[in-house]
């Protein structure tokens, strides 16, 4: 017969309280170590926000104005006379893909930015590569992947990344146009 041993007592309490105390420390380190960092993490994102701003629409001053709509859509900024820089957040296949779309007064897309990302490196994140993002300047309207009977050419092995930057750029497009007709804010 097989002895059968069994923790109790003083030994098992001891270990319970020694793992509630590591865990208890772990907890408290990575909250001093997120709130620590927190404050340089927004004011990255912040910057990189701007230069992209920069990007896709140049211009001396942007405003941010108050658009409720498509739920894609973050942030809308009016970029003085040349248009808008549009914030839109759609799904990706690695989650949300935050990107900035620049839009002229006339509904062109003037250009694409990807802030952040979680696409499959060597797949989905190539939507970050100039040679995708370029496929946008100039549409206008409702942008679609060529598979769908548009124009834009999908990332290879990486067709819900292309879907999602697509649906992004239509979001922003459509968000352009309802604002050229309310007059532009």
């Amino acid at each position: 017969m097989k002895e059968e041993t069994r923790r109790s007592g003083p030994g098992m309490f001891r270990t319970l309280i020694t793992l509630l105390l590591f865990g208890a420390v772990v907890a408290f380190l990575l909250g001093l170590v997120n709130q620590v960092t927190a404050d340089p993490i927004a004011d990255h994102k912040e910057e990189k926000t701007r230069t992209a701003m920069q990007d896709v629409l140049p211009s001396r001053e942007y405003s941010e104005i108050l658009y409720e709509g498509d739920p894609l859509i973050k942030t809308v900024y009016r970029a003085g006379e040349q248009g808008w820089v549009i914030e839109v957040t759609p799904s990706g296949f690695g989650g949300i893909i935050d990107m900035l779309v620049g839009v002229d007064p006339s509904g062109a897309v003037t250009g694409v930015s990807i802030i952040s990302m979680s696409e499959t490196s060597g797949l989905g994140a190539n939507a970050a590569r100039e040679s995708f993002r370029s496929q946008y300047v100039g549409k206008t309207g409702s942008v679609k992947l060529r598979k769908q009977g548009g124009e834009i050419d999908a990332l290879t092995g990486a067709t819900v990344t292309s879907t999602a930057v697509t649906k992004g750029v239509s979001a922003a497009l459509a968000a352009a146009a309802e604002l050229m007709q309310e007059g532009g804010q």
